[in-house]
């Protein structure tokens, strides 16, 4: 991040960042002045609420009203510490409550106060001096965009040994569940490489038949078999110089195991029909979505192959543990979305709620659900619109009913109510994500939930 100077705003690009305020209209002014700067927010009204996601997403920086209804901000400044030890916690409030030492404050974790009403930018101003010395994933971020998105902490350290591991010609295993970006990250191995002038070739071994895969692989001479009317170069000579990424890996049968285990030993291959051996010097990349642990156990799998391929190991986490990189992959495939559309007006922005709805959907099918979505949703946005609703979100979404998120509700979908949590506390997800999706008009938010606004009121005053 970097804060310009002159009459432009500070670049809060790529920032995580939670508001906590109980007054539902500076918790908006702030939430939207950050988001149009570029940060991925979310807004919380109550304490109750901020631990809640807390227990889910960390953040780079939280800003938090002194004084909330059900305790103070003090309060939440453990529960972000023990989950964001990096982090940056900031307090806002009346004049009375920072009569306070400056050092015991820092020693305390609190990087600031700030009195209220808030200046925004004045706010994001410190948010960027006091984070860009703490941005350890800055550096790998930076080396990989060429490649791929990561802002995420927890991407930032599964991905933390890419560029040592991309600098050897030793095999690596990427595991994660599908749709993680598994190719992205095989990629960035090639192209940070001693092999990036060469070619890149990917297979994937689970969408080649089995009686056809030996043959695509290593090759065949003309007349090996029936309709072998020319010699065939297979995926490993064609990847000579360049890497050779397996897709699936889990998927081979276990001939073909037997001959990709030879070529890994001895550097050479042998094409069906062939009297000879070719010399290739390849670096193979290996993936997969399912555990081969398992499957050598259950003897589906060669140990030898396994070991030989697990030599470098790297574990891509699912997109629902890496909050802080949905806002961002989902603005860049709407923009190539609408890119391919040939869009001539601005590409409108996500609104605070939209941001939030997308961190809190379950998103089973990883970074590729992401994407369809963003590509369904540029097909419904018109030249007009400037920012993009959570409502219409939903829409887009194949299943809402399954939606795990606090701005789904009523009949159009579900609301995420984490393991463990109260009766009280389920109430007050339902509460604050009514009244987040109504932009916090109590009157809808009243009919959101079925019940009168004087009730809301009520349960309001009693936080």
């Amino acid at each position: 991040m970097e804060n310009t100077q002159g009459n432009t705003h500070p670049d809060l690009r790529g920032l995580s960042l939670m508001v906590v305020d109980d007054d539902h209209n500076n918790l908006r002014t702030l939430g939207h002045v950050f988001q149009h700067l570029g940060a991925s927010v979310t807004g919380w009204g109550s304490l109750r609420q901020a631990r809640l996601s807390l227990r889910f997403h960390g953040q780079d920086a939280i800003v938090s009203n002194f004084r909330l209804k059900d305790g103070t901000g003090l309060d939440l400044l453990p529960d972000y510490q023990a989950r964001c030890p990096e982090g940056s916690f900031y307090l806002t409030g009346d004049s009375r409550f920072f009569n306070v030492d400056p050092v015991d404050s820092l020693k305390q974790g609190i990087r600031g106060y700030f009195k209220k009403p808030v200046d925004p930018i004045e706010l994001a101003n410190r948010l960027v001096a006091d984070l860009a010395s703490k941005t350890p994933a800055e550096g790998l971020a930076k080396q990989l965009a060429p490649y791929l998105i990561l802002q995420d902490p927890v991407m930032a350290e599964a991905l933390a040994e890419l560029p040592s591991f991309a600098v050897t010609s030793e095999p690596v295993l990427i595991q994660g569940e599908t749709g993680t970006g598994k190719e992205l990250v095989a990629k960035a191995l090639h192209g940070l490489g001693s092999h990036a002038e060469g070619p890149f070739v990917a297979v994937n071994c689970g969408a080649i038949p089995e009686n056809l895969l030996e043959a695509e692989l290593f090759g065949y001479e003309k007349g090996a078999f029936t309709g072998a009317n020319r010699m065939h170069k297979g995926y490993f000579e064609q990847a000579h110089q360049g890497t050779l990424f397996l897709d699936e890996i889990g998927e081979m049968p276990p001939s073909a195991q037997i001959s990709l285990l030879r070529i890994l030993e001895e550097g050479k291959l042998q094409r069906l029909g062939a009297e000879g051996q070719v010399r290739v010097n390849i670096r193979v990349v290996a993936a997969t979505h399912r555990s081969l642990e398992e499957l050598v156990e259950a003897r589906q799998f060669r140990s030898d192959l396994f070991y030989r391929l697990n030599v470098l190991p790297l574990f891509l986490p699912p997109l629902r543990e890496r909050p802080a990189d949905i806002a961002l992959l989902a603005e860049r495939f709407l923009a190539d979305s609408l890119r391919d559309r040939n869009w001539q007006s601005p590409i409108p922005c996500l609104s605070i709620e939209a941001k939030t709805f997308l961190q809190y959907h379950g998103w089973s099918g990883n970074v590729r659900e992401l994407r369809n979505v963003m590509a369904r949703l540029a097909v419904r946005l018109t030249e007009d619109m400037r920012e993009i609703p959570p409502k219409l979100l939903r829409s887009v979404l194949r299943s809402p009913s399954a939606l795990p998120s606090p701005f789904a509700s009523g009949q159009e979908g579900g609301i995420y109510i984490p393991k463990g949590t109260t009766l009280t506390d389920a109430e007050w997800l339902l509460i604050d994500a009514a009244l987040q999706q109504s932009a916090y008009n109590r009157s809808q938010a009243a009919r959101l939930l079925g019940i009168g606004e004087r009730t809301l009121r009520r349960k309001l005053n009693e936080s």
